[in-house]
């Protein structure tokens, strides 16, 4: 009698452990961009509403990134800074916090300076960890998603991989000098639209010419 209890309770545990493993499993799972074209919630993606849980994201560009995988930086669309990534060591917090006379507008504008990035073309990041946020935090059930990474060591993070490859943020399959001239094209077009001046224009060709091999 007591062998058949005992038999059974390892029965039940076997099952148990399978279940939680099958159920691990189940959630590490690939995105795919399709995925985000189709507005799939990140409960329907990862079976987690805070869209957790994602080993690896095939992207536009086709190319399959993976949690300790490399991107490489493109070159900062809004020129000195990135528009897509950002500190995220929470440094910011520390450094401003202690001034109490500060408004909370003040202090919205110093975490902004604090979170920059700087120009890093050329540069590489490790993926560190694969999420997909909802773009309305506010409805997150039934908002479309979009793909943020903690990057190297949660220092950095991309807050919308898919808009940082649509500017060249995000470097796609290209050589640091061609990824130069296509990013001086774009200041080309600015210039001859008014939208710059001839010097921001020449400043900006200076800069970029260190990357070309000319």
């Amino acid at each position: 009698m007591n062998f058949s209890m005992n038999k059974t309770s390892v029965i039940k545990k076997m099952f148990v452990s399978v279940f939680m493993v099958l159920s691990v499993c189940s959630l590490a799972q690939t995105v795919t961009y399709q995925d985000l074209k189709d507005q799939l919630s990140a409960k329907e993606l990862t079976g987690r509403k805070s869209g957790d849980e994602i080993t690896a994201y095939v992207a536009s560009d086709g190319k399959t990134y993976k949690v300790g995988s490399t991107i490489t930086y493109g070159f900062p669309t809004n020129g000195k800074y990135y528009l897509y990534f950002m500190d995220v060591t929470g440094s910011w917090v520390e450094t401003f916090a202690s001034d109490d006379k500060e408004t909370s507008s003040q202090h919205a504008a110093s975490r902004e300076i604090a979170q920059r990035v700087e120009n890093r073309a050329g540069g590489v990041a490790t993926i560190k960890k694969i999420r997909c946020l909802p773009i309305d935090p506010f409805n997150r059930m039934t908002s479309g998603c979009k793909i943020y990474l903690i990057l190297n060591r949660g220092g950095l993070a991309c807050t919308n991989f898919e808009e940082a490859i649509a500017v060249g943020e995000v470097q796609v399959e290209m050589r640091p000098a061609d990824a130069a001239i296509q990013e001086l094209k774009k200041w080309k077009e600015k210039l001859d639209l008014q939208i710059i001046s001839q010097e921001e224009y020449d400043a900006k060709k200076k800069e970029l010419m260190q990357y070309m091999d000319l």
